[in-house]
């Protein structure tokens, strides 16, 4: 959902809605679910509407990021049962939970990675990352010493925050190892514990 100016803003509104009233529904049980019981709620029905579709939005603004970050943190506060005002960076860190910035790094970088080495990826979707030196995908480039992506050129803003340009600044940071992943999974757990270790 955007507006008239390509604002995430809607999206971002209509995120909070369904936060909150689930969050409203729920609460009356916080003090008397034990935690497991409160992550797995969180984790199936809060936690989903934050990620849903969040690889759409890599260019999010810095006061709407922390709007979801806000979000996050009622959810933590519903599972610990903590006050409004009570730091949760700490009990974020106990569920090993990125901040909302890393977390939707992390879906961006997956799915540029199953981009890249799903052999069912419609070609179309390939052609739009190259790698530095050699463009093949015919190669298995996760064993190469340097598997960094070329940067498209960008002659716009809005082109140069989208995922074509994103994902691939995201992937190029990344440790060499993280690159070279044999598999999605070890993609994914890597990318979380290197993004876990900059917090």
């Amino acid at each position: 959902m955007v507006d008239s100016t390509l604002c995430w803003r809607p999206q971002i509104a209509e995120i909070s809605r369904k936060t909150f009233a689930t969050f409203h529904s729920l609460k009356r049980w916080k003090n008397f679910l034990p935690i497991k019981t409160k992550i797995s709620i969180v984790n199936s029905i809060m936690l989903p509407v934050l990620d849903y579709a969040d690889a759409c939005y890599p260019d999010l603004s810095e006061e709407l990021t922390n709007k979801l970050d806000r979000l996050q943190n009622l959810c933590i506060r519903f599972i610990f049962g903590l006050k409004k005002y009570d730091h949760v960076s700490q009990y974020r860190s106990m569920l090993g939970w990125l901040p909302i910035k890393h977390r939707r790094n992390l879906h961006v970088l997956s799915l540029l990675y199953s981009t890249l080495f799903c052999p069912s990826t419609p070609l179309y979707l390939k052609e739009r990352f190259s790698f530095l030196g050699n463009p093949s995908f015919h190669l298995n480039l996760r064993s190469q010493k340097d598997n960094k992506l070329s940067i498209p050129t960008s002659n716009s803003n809005s082109y140069y925050n989208s995922f074509s340009i994103k994902a691939v600044r995201l992937w190029n940071e990344l440790p060499a190892e993280i690159r070279q992943s044999p598999s999605i999974s070890v993609f994914k757990n890597r990318v979380k514990n290197f993004y876990l270790s900059m917090i």
